[in-house]
């Protein structure tokens, strides 16, 4: 049995949503990790109409949802619009616990994607093979909600081993069904009816990803095969340690260490199947669909090197980044309730809808995941919070989360990209602090200078190194991957962004060895770093003026589908992280924040 155990969350985070990415050959969220209209039509991600209009919309024609404060909780409608071939109708959401799972009927799906990709190149009706499509994309939608209903399942009492099978019988087909589906894209790009299905259904410039696609063959899919093996043997490892002490990391060093050094010469070769030399520059170009490569974020990461990291120096900052402190469980949700509803509009609108259908579970239990995530069961188009409070602080991670509820609710987790949705968790940290009842005057300040410095030290900096950690281990020849070398490299990166003297297990040398982001999500890390330069800009406009934040954060909720993170910033009002000046502003506010000379 082959486990690729925990391939989507947006841990505190999360990666990834349950979507059915076509152009990577994933799930997209993010995360985010995580995933756009104008380049890939997900069936799974629609266009929510708006409640309050009484006539049923045109389904050829989504509408924006209404940013305002309805007086109840609008109805769910099936599929947004996304699925356009049917009226839309309104369906019933139960409660999260009350959703059943029925194991997705994988091989009828194949079969139908290659009985359709056989009968492009001979097909010119438009319609005919719109309406083939059409029964293929409700078996994807239907994937993508018992992929994520069987991982909530599994991550809830990980002694389950019915979900434990099911939610890896949903992986293992998902890797075969994502090259077929590519497949079948390709064949409608060399299709003589290409500009008709990209008008009618997939969007303009739709196919431009597949004018020159590798489908990579046998090889990519054994390659692929060989991959899940060495993360079942990482999550078999990890499953009985405890990577918050020293000793435990220590312990698995060299035995984790060389399952990572047999994933980057796996995933080389992956790259190459797939016609690039570096795995990172596929990562970034195909998993991610950036719309920055890796030299860009090479050029990033130096100024934040030079610009943010000397800010550790001093104490002010450096000494106030901490976890926060433990809350019940029906605790916090009354901070994050009074929060929403003073923020009000859509985002008190998605607490309702979340707290109404009970669309998260925060509770203790011993057989929990020790993680937190967002994900989303698009047969009911309903997104949900998973949170460990036993591995994960409960109030921040909570707030954390909500920011990824709070877009795929209002959004119908339409994928954009993996930045844009850590910008939406990472201001909504700091967002709810500002909001939450109960706090005084002092102990508001402190959670917000809190919030501020553990954005710099846990997001900017710890992600930035770990995502410089990461282009330099993948830039290695095969014999140069050796545990040593990657300690080495591990540790300058921490020294480089400033945090190598910090009192946790996070900033120190070996703990690259037992890192998951670096096991599941290779590539994903950086986004935490430049979404929380953008994450930053929404707190500074919050601190100058109270409700200016929440207009900012609204105002992202109402971006263009399909715009990439650089593009939805600029669409906003919002500046580019990849910009020195923006990252001099981020400098001068946090200076500001902690009364630095």
């Amino acid at each position: 049995m082959k486990r690729n155990h925990i391939f989507y969350l947006l841990l505190a985070a999360t990666l990834l949503i349950s979507l059915c990415c076509a152009s990577c050959g994933k799930h997209s969220v993010p995360p985010v990790p995580d995933e756009p209209a104008a380049t890939e039509p997900d069936p799974t991600t629609p266009t929510e109409p708006d409640p309050t209009t009484p006539t049923e919309p045109d389904p050829t024609t989504p509408t924006e949802p209404d940013p305002g404060t309805p007086e109840e909780i609008p109805i769910r409608w099936q599929n947004g619009g996304a699925l356009r071939f049917l009226p839309e109708e309104p369906i019933a959401v139960p409660k999260l616990s009350e959703m059943v799972y029925t194991r997705p009927d994988a091989d009828k799906l194949i079969a139908d994607i290659e009985a359709l990709t056989e009968k492009v190149p001979g097909c010119d009706d438009a319609e005919e093979l719109l309406n083939d499509y059409y029964s293929i994309a409700v078996q994807l939608h239907n994937l993508s909600s018992m992929d994520a209903l069987a991982f909530f399942r599994y991550s809830m009492d990980m002694s389950d081993g019915y979900f434990a099978d099911e939610y890896d019988y949903c992986e293992e087909q998902y890797v075969i069904v994502d090259e077929k589906e590519n497949g079948l894209y390709a064949a409608f790009a060399g299709s003589a009816c290409r500009d008709e299905l990209e008008q009618a259904y997939f969007g303009e410039g739709f196919f431009l990803y597949y004018d020159d696609f590798n489908a990579g063959g046998e090889t990519y899919l054994d390659l692929k095969q060989q991959e899940n093996d060495l993360l079942f043997q990482y999550y078999e490892l990890a499953s009985t340690a405890d990577y918050s002490s020293y000793s435990q990391i220590e312990e698995n060093h060299e035995a984790s260490g060389n399952i990572f050094i047999e994933l980057v010469k796996v995933r080389q070769m992956i790259a190459e199947a797939k016609g690039y030399e570096n795995y990172m520059d596929y990562s970034y170009a195909c998993v991610y669909e950036r719309d920055y490569t890796t030299d860009q974020a090479r050029e990033y990461l130096s100024m934040v090197k030079a610009m943010l990291a000397p800010l550790m120096e001093n104490s002010k900052i450096a000494g106030q980044y901490s976890y926060y402190s433990s809350w019940s469980e029906s605790k916090s949700m009354d901070m994050l309730s009074a929060a929403a509803e003073r923020m009000g509009g859509p985002v008190w609108d998605s607490f309702r809808f979340m707290s109404d259908y009970e669309l998260y579970d925060v509770s203790y239990s011993p057989n929990k995941m020790g993680i937190g995530y967002t994900s989303y069961i698009g047969n009911y188009e309903s997104p949900y919070i998973f949170v460990d409070p036993d591995s994960k602080d409960l109030l921040i991670t909570l707030f954390h989360e909500f920011g990824h509820f709070t877009d795929w609710y209002y959004n119908y987790c339409i994928a954009g990209d993996y930045e844009t949705g850590e910008t939406y968790s990472q201001a909504m940290q700091y967002l709810a602090f500002a909001y939450a009842d109960p706090f005084s005057d002092s102990a508001r300040a402190e959670n917000l200078r809190a919030t501020l410095s553990d954005l710099l030290v846990y997001s900017v900096l710890q992600e930035g190194a770990y995502a410089d950690f990461e282009l330099q281990a993948y830039a290695l020849a095969p014999e140069e991957l050796t545990v040593e070398n990657l300690d080495a490299i591990f540790g300058q990166c921490l020294e480089d962004y400033g945090i190598a003297g910090i009192s946790d297990v996070r900033f120190k040398s070996n703990y690259w060895s037992v890192y998951q982001h670096f096991f599941a999500y290779p590539g994903y890390v950086i986004s935490y770093s430049d979404s929380a330069v953008a994450a930053m800009q929404i707190c500074r406009l919050e601190a100058e003026e109270p409700g200016a934040g929440v207009d900012a954060f609204c105002r992202l909720l109402n971006r263009t589908h399909g715009k990439k993170f650089a593009a939805v910033l600029a669409e906003v009002g919002m500046d580019s992280p990849f910009e020195e000046a923006t990252l001099e502003k981020t400098a001068a506010f946090l200076k500001d924040a902690f009364d630095m000379d």
